[in-house]
């Protein structure tokens, strides 16, 4: 899944601009503040230079995180990812695959409004699993609409009954409303015979043998295709195929 993101988010193209560098800076200064009020981790992940900019607070000595880089070469902020329980974070890359899927339905004005909160499981520095809540926010676009930059949030969830955070949702900030369900069930999002055509497209068959097989014209069976590239938002064949397994579509 992580693999699938790597494809999406860093195969987009990205068109500069005057204020980019200014930009940049007025998110750093972000992710910082909320770092420090919030006494937690910042991850600002700055998708075009492929680089990240983290922002420490008192919970990253909880998590026994040994090296405290303001910068590193990767959109993944992988010391402290190593520390998530392993299924925990498929949960976590399923979701921003989701997220990042939804986000690009909805208006450049909208993207901002939406986040994906996350609870996670994550070993502290005596090898215990501690309770952490993530959000994540794309909070920049790219002059071309794409998306730039994201703001990864971390705080260490209060053992207490009261405080307790869902185990993965996407909300939009500005209604309230949750959208998680409409999201994640993914189950429904291709008919059965474009299921059946994605089969047959992975088993290697070309359209023109798909509609023989199917007893289609062919016309039909292109249609589809361009139906399931839409749906899962791709643009080959290959990567149609990968994705609905990903899902588990089929």
């Amino acid at each position: 899944m992580r693999n699938l993101l790597d494809i999406k988010l860093l195969g987009q193209t990205f068109k500069g601009n005057a204020s980019e560098n200014l930009q940049i800076e007025q998110a750093k200064a972000i992710a910082e503040m909320y770092s420090k009020l919030e006494n937690g981790i910042s991850v600002l992940s700055d998708l075009k230079s492929r680089k990240s900019y983290i922002f420490y607070n008192s919970i990253a000595k909880d998590l026994g995180l040994s090296e405290q880089k303001d910068e590193i070469n990767s959109i993944w902020e992988d010391e402290l990812l190593s520390k998530v329980h392993p299924e925990d974070l498929t949960k976590k890359y399923q979701l921003e695959f989701q997220f990042f899927r939804m986000i690009q339905s909805v208006s450049l004005d909208e993207r901002h409004h939406y986040e994906v909160i996350t609870r996670l499981r994550a070993k502290n520095r005596e090898g215990k699993y501690v309770m952490l809540k993530h959000r994540l926010i794309y909070i920049a676009n790219a002059t071309d609409g794409n998306v730039w930059l994201a703001l990864c949030l971390y705080n260490l969830i209060y053992d207490h009954p009261e405080c307790s955070i869902p185990s993965g949702l996407i909300v939009n900030k500005q209604t309230g409303k949750v959208i998680d369900n409409e999201i994640r069930n993914l189950s429904n999002l291709l008919s059965s015979r474009e299921k059946e055509i994605l089969k047959l497209i992975k088993h290697g068959k070309r359209s023109k043998e798909i509609a023989d097989k199917l007893s289609l014209s062919i016309n039909t069976i292109n249609r589809h295709r361009q139906n399931i590239f839409q749906k899962l938002n791709v643009t080959s064949a290959l990567e149609a195929c990968r994705v609905a397994e990903t899902l588990e579509l089929f």
